[in-house]
């Protein structure tokens, strides 16, 4: 038992050794890793989900989860969505966007979701569509007043397409 207990205490030296090992090399990366873990915790306190947005006439979306995510150097926002289509009518496709902006409120960066059924079938009234995005900050949550935001657009059937395309889709019969 005493030899279990020596080599169990001289095996968490080396382990506590060899990390201080490494992260004596790189304090500068110690110290941005540091700084984005307090940028995480930040983000999660002032973010809390789920949040709705509502966009007149495209519809609801309803952020179930966001984080900061990443690692210094290679950040991004990961926002998991419900895009409900609240319009009354079809939707074809919806766009939701997550941009990040900076302190000055310009965009840095952005990614978009399309909405869309993988059959020919519309988004129906109230219907849902979920996914993922993952914006890049591009080291813009370094500055303090950073953000985020959601954004939502639609498309609707023309009802002279429609009737053209039924037209077309006798005939091709």
């Amino acid at each position: 038992m005493r030899k279990f207990f020596a080599l169990s205490i001289l095996s968490l030296a080396a382990c506590q050794s060899a990390r201080d090992n490494v992260l004596g090399h790189y304090p500068e990366l110690e110290r941005a890793l540091f700084q984005f873990q307090g940028e995480q915790q930040r983000f999660a306190r002032e973010n809390q989900v789920p949040q709705s947005f509502d966009f007149p006439g495209a519809g609801k979306v309803q952020v179930r989860d966001l984080s900061l995510d990443g690692y210094p150097g290679n950040s991004y926002v990961r926002c998991r969505f419900i895009y409900q289509n609240t319009t009354g009518q079809p939707v074809p496709r919806a766009w939701v966007s997550l941009d990040v902006l900076d302190a000055q409120g310009n965009m840095v960066a952005s990614q978009v979701s399309v909405c869309i059924v993988p059959t020919a079938a519309p988004i129906h009234i109230d219907r849902f569509f979920s996914d993922e995005l993952r914006t890049q900050t591009l080291d813009a949550h370094l500055q303090p007043g950073w953000s985020w935001r959601v954004t939502c657009k639609a498309e609707f059937y023309d009802p002279a397409d429609i009737d053209q395309d039924v037209r077309e889709g006798w005939r091709n019969r």
